[in-house]
């Protein structure tokens, strides 16, 4: 017996329901409602080298850390997780760094937060530069 239209509509909404409740599942670190930066425990030194950093911009290091050069030789470094709901940050330009799922900004230089819908800066991190190797330290 082929379907009828009733029964593909109420498919299609299903499929439809399941998509959203996942995506909103990926981008929700802990039912609480409460943010990423209230439960997430510290992650482990990493290091980069400096000369992966773009000047005037940033990247992520390990999923954890998001390290900014906004001038020549100033690093800085955050936590890579969206103060909001806990999402992977991935676009950083020269002035913020940007959370794909909800669109929060923060400043690239303190971390502070330029626009919502996170109400939390991005926790800062330690960053040296040794001999052109960058060490990144949640201590």
């Amino acid at each position: 017996m082929e379907p009828n239209r009733r029964t593909m509509i109420t498919s299609a909404g299903a499929v439809g329901t399941a998509a959203v409740v996942g995506l909103t599942s990926a981008c929700s670190s802990d039912d609480s409602g409460s943010g990423a930066g209230s439960s997430a425990s510290a992650p482990p030194d990493a290091t980069v080298p400096a000369s992966d950093v773009p000047v005037g911009s940033g990247i992520v290091v390990d999923e954890a850390y998001v390290v900014t050069q906004p001038k020549e030789g100033e690093f800085h470094a955050f936590s890579s997780v969206c103060t909001h709901q806990g999402c992977q940050v991935r676009t950083v330009t020269e002035t913020e760094i940007v959370c794909p799922c909800h669109s929060s900004r923060y400043s690239a230089t303190s971390g502070e937060v330029l626009s919502g819908p996170a109400t939390e800066a991005l926790p800062t991190y330690q960053v040296t530069d040794s001999d052109g190797t960058l060490n990144l330290s949640a201590k």
